[in-house]
């Protein structure tokens, strides 16, 4: 970004219910207030899951994704999850994405590129789950050839990609991806540092290294560092503040670290990541800078 700016993105929900969190928004208007407060704190971009009136995910239902995108879009770059219990193909995966597009001017369009296993690790009771199948939801799936019919799509109908890495190995292949032709530059790229699922290394500042080592200077990246599923506070601000020193941007929520901030807001948690970016010596980028970089276009 110019100037050193500092992307500011936020996880609103996920999979978390009001149970686990007394502060997670789940209706679309929950989602959309939630964001704009997110913004005012320094967001430039929030991700979020649709929920039905019954608390349930309905990660394609355009009807529960679209109000939202309409009442966030003005103040901030907004973009959904896509459903990974359906075969992994455009049609089936991303079609509320393209609907969103078409009708309700969406401008990234979330990819996942690599398949990995769920491997749900409970500390106090040393178990591992699933051990059994869980109803499409023990492999997350998403194929090479999905990848780029998703990558190709998106170009296609003017959705900016923005890529999540799993593991260092699917940082190697966003590499690949863009030597390829295949993801364009500049790319907006996340590292996902795993707390539970246990995906990849143990996370901390030596497997970020890590994955950074996997993207060459000479390519245009922009790369923001998620703390997912860390119950320890420190770890995540250790992990946030290692990634600002080196020249990245942050996605805090209560969605992905319900556990770690129990009672704070996603506002709140922008707050601390603009805290940290000051203390890094770093603006916070604005909405307006964030689409020009990647040539957003409503």
């Amino acid at each position: 970004m110019n100037n050193d700016a500092v992307i500011v993105e936020v996880g609103l929900n996920e999979a978390v219910t009001r149970a686990a969190h007394p502060h997670v928004p789940q209706q679309p208007s929950e989602c959309a207030g939630d964001a704009r407060r997110c913004a005012d704190a320094g967001a430039a971009i929030v991700h979020w899951h649709a929920v039905d009136n019954a608390g349930a995910q309905r990660l394609a239902d355009v009807d529960l994704y679209g109000p939202a995108l309409d009442a966030m879009r003005d103040c901030v770059v907004a973009y959904p999850s896509y459903p990974i219990d359906v075969p992994d193909t455009v049609d089936a995966r991303l079609g509320h994405c393209l609907a969103l597009r078409s009708h309700h001017g969406l401008e990234l369009g979330p990819i996942d590129v690599s398949t990995v296993n769920l491997v749900l690790w409970d500390v106090s009771a040393r178990s591992l789950a699933p051990l059994v199948p869980l109803e499409g939801y023990e492999v997350i799936r998403n194929s090479l050839p999905f990848v780029a019919a998703a990558l190709a799509r998106y170009d296609e109908v003017g959705l900016v990609p923005t890529v999540a890495a799993f593991d260092v190995g699917s940082t190697r292949t966003i590499a690949h991806l863009i030597r390829a032709g295949l993801l364009h530059e500049p790319a907006m790229v996340k590292i996902f540092l795993w707390g539970s699922p246990a995906i990849g290394p143990e996370p901390s500042v030596q497997a970020l290294d890590l994955h950074l080592r996997q993207l060459p200077e000479d390519l245009d990246v922009e790369w923001l560092v998620v703390p997912y599923g860390i119950a320890d506070p420190a770890q995540v601000e250790e992990l946030a503040r290692a990634a600002l020193a080196r020249g990245g941007g942050l996605r805090l929520g209560v969605g992905d670290t319900p556990v770690a901030f129990p009672d704070s807001t996603n506002a709140h948690l922008v707050e601390r990541a603009v805290r940290w970016a000051a203390d890094a010596g770093r603006p916070v980028a604005s909405v307006d800078a964030v689409r020009d970089r990647f040539g957003l276009r409503r």
